[in-house]
């Protein structure tokens, strides 16, 4: 019979338990929301980018943006909707179907109806005409939703098959320079590729 004796392992330091406290204090000070960037997906978009936004070579759009601008990945379906940051301002861009070409006439009360079932409260006001750097024609009003104001944009595509909607909210107490940005990629919308 032998002589079984449990030996004790080497002993750890007793540093490790305020280094980990520590460590994790760290973490959620600074470094979470750069954790939380790469878990949703932001990337920083170089300016001067040019999106493709529209399922196919006879229904699709360009758009260019600027400096300062990041791409929520998590929220952007490539060629159908691009979600895009600048501050405080959120700006999506999406490929709308048409059916049939008379539905262009009700874009606009589409969209009314459209940015109401997500918030009730939410307000679009009358459109206007706008155009865009390379002669796109379309529509642009006011929006307000979710306590945020910004401004919806519809430019209907050729023939009426699609249209490109975009729209930018941010917080009421927004500047004017940061709608700038906003603004350029708006009237960046084409839809001749050698315009993009």
């Amino acid at each position: 019979m032998t002589d079984a004796r449990i030996r004790s392992g080497p002993r750890r330091a007793r540093w490790w338990g305020p280094l980990a406290v520590a460590a994790v204090l760290v973490l959620l000070a600074g470094g979470w929301p750069l954790i939380g960037s790469w878990i949703a997906g932001d990337e920083r978009v170089t300016a001067g980018t040019v999106f493709r936004v529209g399922p196919d070579e006879h229904h699709r759009a360009w758009f260019r943006v600027g400096s300062g601008w990041t791409l929520d990945q998590a929220a952007t379906t490539p060629s159908r909707v691009f979600v895009l940051r600048h501050g405080d301002v959120d700006l999506s861009v999406a490929y709308i179907s048409l059916p049939r070409s008379d539905d262009a006439d009700a874009l606009w009360s589409g969209l009314r109806e459209t940015v109401r079932v997500a918030d009730r409260h939410a307000r679009l006001g009358p459109p206007g005409p706008v155009v865009a750097d390379a002669g796109a024609q379309g529509m642009a009003g006011t929006l307000t939703r979710g306590g945020d104001t910004g401004r919806a944009v519809i430019y209907p595509g050729p023939d009426d098959a699609f249209a490109i909607r975009l729209i930018a909210l941010a917080p009421p107490d927004s500047t004017d320079p940061e709608w700038l940005p906003v603004r350029d990629v708006m009237r960046s919308l084409t839809f001749t590729e050698a315009a993009a």
